[in-house]
């Protein structure tokens, strides 16, 4: 006779019991070893002589569940029945017994016993948790989801108070294929206790795609929206709201809740500002500002004033240099709104992060290094911790290699890897003291440096480390002049000093002079970042594609196709060219530590 699923089920939860059973002791003797030798050879006529004599003698209930199944494989379901209702009355609140006796029931076509025999368990479990947990499992893995159900909601009305099976009954709801029960009832374990505000994010993270199940999105969207509405005393609904905008990436809706939050609470801002930052990371740019803005126009009582300020600048700042093409003139308002900040602020250890932002964009932006340095220095002399003032001798060291005073630059970047040897930051203050004597012609020292970098714990520092180290260990010593390669260092210090058009030519003339050398993609690749920082978006994407299509096996190819991706997404506003560069890189450069981010752009349908 073919078996049912559900009966397949059984059999093998009841195998799993008995095997689960037999670790505890269970007595031993001739008997049992027979019983279970003619057991496992499927001989069950056999064995059930000898289980029979073990389960009268010892009692153990793994000889009455071999005994009833060896019963039960051979049909003696009339034999089956009165072995079950006998242990049922030497123990009336074994659940796994009584199941037994239901599959009894059901196998020979007596449903409506068997359904009553269920309900009398759901009727008699009384009002105990552990009970009503145990039967609803139980009824849960043999497939009898209904009663599961019933069982869930008979226990919510004996027990008044406290946790009222939520979970569980959102878990049945979903086998039952009824996901708008499931999603009010994760949101109603909101109801027993905010604190579980995480389960119940994460628990709709698991059963909703936020991507595919459109339904499902649409449903917990009404459902959240109807919560807030009626409860708006009850921030947690508020607070599903924020975090299912936020999943979905609907930035605007995320931060006009996150304002209606902080009305109501009095939160001085902090939860729009811990949203807008959210926005920030995902690229949603004015969304973010919208939303440093409130906190902004709160005033400086708000205690995330400065912090928003800051934010709020370095957005505007983001958005002309990453988002447009810019001129001087662009940057100088950008200058003078940092400058207004510092004048109504002050200068403080509060404010140190406008004035490491307002210093870069002197020195690296407006090639006005004087007044960055002098901005530096003033920072220098505030009452900092120790890692801050690191941080502003790395900037102003990267201010002097600006200024071509790049021994000064040295001796601050040693400084600050002796003082933080085994931080990174003293691993930056490493690499970028390693790039100094390279600049200078000192190969082998620099790539010394270099390889002790590679072991960095910032993947960035030690890929980068990298890259420069492989390009002075594959174009050193192929030639007996070291000439294309002090060419090409040379050409770098005045790519970072801004001085375009001499790197360009330097390049131009060592591709003349050295027409095949091995440094013809980094050749490539470095012109083609000048280009980009000279704002020739088309000149740029054309270079990097030539390394892209020429040296996709070399160290620099995935690098080429991810400065693509970006200008086409950020300058060129180009959506579907830069999702075929970001696709390249998952599928062309797999390892690539451009990888996660590729993805999450690709995956990103639009900005908002």
């Amino acid at each position: 006779m073919k078996l049912s699923q559900h009966k397949i089920l059984f059999f093998l939860l009841l195998v799993f019991l008995s095997v689960n059973n037999s670790v505890y002791a269970q007595p031993m003797d001739n008997d049992t070893k027979l019983a279970d030798h003619y057991y496992n050879k499927g001989e069950y006529d056999k064995a059930e002589e000898y289980y029979k004599k073990a389960y009268k003698k010892y009692k153990h209930s793994v000889y009455f569940e071999k005994y009833y199944l060896c019963l039960f494989y051979q049909k003696k379901y009339e034999e089956a029945e009165k072995l079950c209702e006998k242990q049922i009355k030497l123990d009336p609140f074994d659940i796994e017994v009584q199941f037994m006796l239901g599959q009894v029931y059901e196998e020979t076509d007596r449903q409506e016993e068997a359904n009553k025999l269920y309900e009398n368990m759901i009727n008699e479990m009384g009002a105990i948790q552990s009970r009503v947990l145990a039967l609803g499992k139980a009824f849960k893995v043999r497939g009898k989801n209904e009663y599961a159900l019933e069982t869930y909601l008979k226990g919510r009305k004996l027990i008044k108070n406290g946790y009222q099976f939520q979970l569980e009954m959102a878990e049945i709801y979903s086998l039952l294929k009824q996901p708008d029960k499931m999603i009010a009832e994760y949101l109603n374990l909101l109801e027993y206790s905010k604190n579980y505000i995480r389960t119940v994010q994460t628990y709709l993270s698991r059963v909703i795609d936020f991507e595919e199940d459109e339904d499902l999105v649409e449903m917990l969207k009404v459902e959240l929206l109807t919560r807030v509405q009626k409860n708006p005393d009850k921030e947690y609904y508020s607070e599903m709201l924020i975090w299912f905008y936020l999943h979905k990436k609907e930035f605007p809706g995320a931060i006009i809740q996150a304002k209606a939050l902080d009305k109501r609470l009095n939160m001085q801002g902090k939860r729009v500002f811990e949203v807008a930052e959210v926005c920030e990371v995902n690229n949603s740019y004015t969304s973010a500002s919208k939303g440093y803005q409130y906190v902004i126009d709160l005033g400086e009582t708000s205690p995330y004033y400065v912090m928003a300020t800051e934010r709020k600048l370095n957005l505007g700042f983001i958005q002309i240099t990453q988002e447009k093409s810019y001129t001087k003139a662009d940057l100088e308002t950008v200058a003078a709104d940092f400058e207004a900040a510092l004048q109504n602020l002050g200068k403080s250890p509060k404010t140190l992060g406008i004035m490491m932002q307002l210093a870069e964009i002197y020195a690296f932006y407006l090639s006005e290094t004087d007044k960055s340095e002098a901005l530096i220095k003033e920072g220098l002399a505030l009452p900092l911790p120790a890692i801050r003032k690191a941080e502003l001798k790395i900037l102003l060291g990267d201010v002097y290699v600006v200024s071509d005073r790049i021994w000064d630059a040295s001796l601050l970047y040693m400084q600050v890897e002796k003082d933080f040897s085994e931080d990174v930051i003293g691993h930056e203050a490493k690499y970028k003291n390693a790039k100094v004597f390279y600049y200078d012609g000192e190969f082998e020292y620099a790539k010394a440096q270099l390889d002790v970098l590679k072991a960095s714990t910032s993947k960035l520092i030690a890929n980068d480390a990298m890259q420069l180290s492989l390009l002075l260990q594959d174009n050193l010593g192929i030639d007996t002049t070291q000439a294309p390669v002090q060419m090409f260092a040379n050409a770098d210090l005045l790519l970072q000093q801004n001085k375009y058009q001499q790197a360009l030519a330097i390049l131009d003339s060592l591709e003349k002079k050295y027409p095949f050398h091995s440094l013809a993609d980094e050749v490539l690749f470095k012109k083609a970042e000048i280009y980009e920082e000279m704002q020739n978006w088309e000149k740029a994407i054309e270079l990097y594609d030539v390394v892209v299509s020429s040296y996709a096996h070399d160290i620099l190819g995935d690098d080429a196709a991810f400065r693509i991706a970006q200008i086409y997404d950020y300058r060129l506003k180009n959506r579907e060219k830069a999702k075929e560069y970001y696709k390249k890189i998952l599928f062309d450069f797999k390892g690539s530590l451009y990888t996660a981010e590729a993805r999450a752009r690709y995956n990103q349908e639009e900005i908002q």
